[in-house]
């Protein structure tokens, strides 16, 4: 397969470098792809809109979006900038992303938008917001903003909580106060973070506004976050919200979900540093991240598009928030673990094997990569990513609506002791459920 972009160069050893050095190397590494497939992805974007575009449809991938681009674009420039001065060669390019990126993100298009749409100015303007933050300001552009903010209540739509959440956060840039100011803890209570997750029957828009509160409320892991819940909650549904990402082979959303970790400032867990190695070990081999699309398009022809036109479509954005994701673990005080955090395994689990714990799983046609990544590993390995077995069964069983299989998964992870995660939890109450409605109707038939 010909490569896109190419991945930092190996760097020669002098001497022998210690674990956490070649892990940051490596992920040094990741932040370098992102940046330059952003720069080329832009480039593409801004040619298309220039020219005729070539929409997507029936018989090609969805056609790249401009504002879309440069407002994700502008973003990862953000995430990256406290990195400014650890590696000369990502410092170079990320100046010549934010030098295309500054006619886009306060050109006549945006100032058009800001004019007509004034209630959604801050979203409109938040490539130009993210820019400043990360050292290209431009005072005649703030002061454009603050005319049109600070006057009377301009009109908009009514928002969601996440993207009020979005909103106030936004504003804390806009005002130079995201650095002392915490979130609004009455919006983030509002936010999908506030109560628990459906993690049997969620949906992927589901999971994608999970990890944007999460973004939002710690300004991409720069501050402490005042969880209306306990975090160990938090992280379990993030965990159980990773093994449906990485059972439809979603890399990008995996990857978002992975921040969850980084910006909530805690330990990684074995689930998500496996996830990690899942995703790392794609990127290195595609020489790219594949997006959730990439794989049906990459083997059709016929749609008029080279394979590079193709990966930026149906991956760009894969491979950006895998460069946010590593961007925000190098600036963690919680490193990520080189290899698994083992734990001794208890009494109740040593007569089981590790290739048990997928025993109860559908066959499908397509093996999932992280299923086959999953049987490559030693028996103590499988064994501390249980849980994260345990919650694809079940979300497998509850999508097929598979009663039996659903009570075979709860018995299963009471007898491997694992029996206290949201899907276990969650998978008993719809059982009880179906109890309940079952005897209801029995009921009904006996009386009539």
């Amino acid at each position: 397969m010909n490569a896109v972009v190419s991945m930092l160069p190996v760097r020669p050893m002098v001497g022998r470098r210690s674990v956490a050095t070649r892990r940051r190397d490596d992920l040094l590494g990741r932040v370098h792809l992102a940046v330059r497939l952003a720069r080329r992805t832009l480039k593409a974007a801004v040619a298309a809109e220039e020219e005729a575009p070539v929409e997507g449809g029936a018989d090609r991938p969805a056609a790249l979006v401009l504002g879309k681009v440069v407002g994700e674009a502008a973003m990862l420039l953000r995430t990256t900038a406290p990195l400014r001065g650890e590696d000369e060669t990502l410092d170079v390019e990320a100046r010549l992303l934010a030098v295309q990126l500054v006619a886009q993100a306060r050109g006549a298009r945006v100032r058009e938008r800001l004019c007509n749409d004034a209630g959604r100015a801050l979203e409109h303007a938040s490539a130009h917001l993210f820019l400043g933050d990360a050292g290209y300001p431009d005072e005649a552009f703030d002061r454009l903003l603050d005319d049109i903010l600070d006057g009377e209540d301009a009109c908009g739509p009514e928002r969601l909580p996440n993207h009020q959440l979005e909103c106030a956060w936004l504003d804390q840039i806009r005002r130079g106060r995201v650095d002392v100011e915490p979130i609004d803890e009455e919006l983030l209570v509002a936010t999908c973070i506030g109560w628990p997750l459906d993690v049997l029957g969620c949906l992927t828009l589901d999971l994608y506004m999970f990890t944007h509160v999460v973004m939002y409320a710690s300004d991409m892991g720069r501050r402490p976050v005042p969880l209306p819940r306990p975090v160990e909650d938090i992280l379990a549904e993030a965990e159980a919200g990773l093994a449906a990402a990485l059972d439809a082979d979603n890399f990008d959303l995996a990857a978002e979900l992975l921040w969850t970790w980084p910006m909530l400032r805690q330990p990684w867990s074995p689930a998500a540093v496996f996830a990690f190695d899942v995703l790392a070990r794609s990127q290195d081999q595609q020489t790219f991240l594949p997006g959730p699309d990439y794989a049906r398009w990459a083997a059709r022809s016929g749609h008029g598009l080279t394979h590079e036109d193709v990966v930026m479509r149906t991956s760009y954005h894969a491979n950006l928030v895998m460069g946010m994701l590593c961007a925000v673990a190098l600036q963690s005080s919680v490193a990520l673990p080189r290899e698994l955090l083992l734990a001794a395994p208890s009494r109740q689990r040593r007569h089981r094997s590790g290739g048990d714990l997928l025993d109860g799983l559908p066959v499908r046609p397509r093996v999932p990569r992280w299923q086959r990544d999953f049987v490559a590993l030693g028996e103590r390995e499988r064994e501390a990513l249980a849980s994260l077995c345990f919650s694809v069964r079940f979300r497998r069983a509850a999508s097929a609506n598979d009663i039996p299989r659903l009570r075979e998964a709860l018995a299963a992870t009471l007898e491997h002791d694992d029996c206290d995660g949201p899907s276990a939890h969650q998978a008993l109450r719809r059982l009880q459920r179906i109890t309940a409605i079952g005897r209801l109707q029995a009921q009904a038939m006996a009386s009539r």
